[in-house]
């Protein structure tokens, strides 16, 4: 299994409008072959930090992911809406 954190900050003044494109990633992508966990949480103190927490059975059902046409659309608008590119931490559960 492959475990994921991806980090997104959000410039201040689009805080609501990444929230929404975030969320609108969850349906389809959970319902994706591979996907064990894809949860979407945000920082209680800096509302503007996003992480998505997720598991994968493998390196290539992620690459699928990255492929569909969802979170190419969620790639398009993630310039626009991010203070900087987000930070992916790909890990092994030890």
């Amino acid at each position: 299994m492959l475990h994921v954190i991806a980090k997104s900050i959000a410039k201040k003044d689009k805080i609501e409008e990444t929230k929404n494109a975030l969320e609108a990633l969850i349906e389809p992508t959970r319902k994706e072959n591979g996907c064990i966990q894809y949860d979407l949480l945000q920082d209680h103190s800096n509302p503007a930090l996003f992480f998505f927490t997720e598991i994968w059975e493998s390196n290539a059902h992620l690459d699928a992911h990255l492929a569909t046409d969802h979170f190419i659309n969620w790639k398009g608008k993630s310039d626009d809406l991010l203070d900087s590119p987000m930070e992916v931490s790909l890990l092994k559960k030890v």
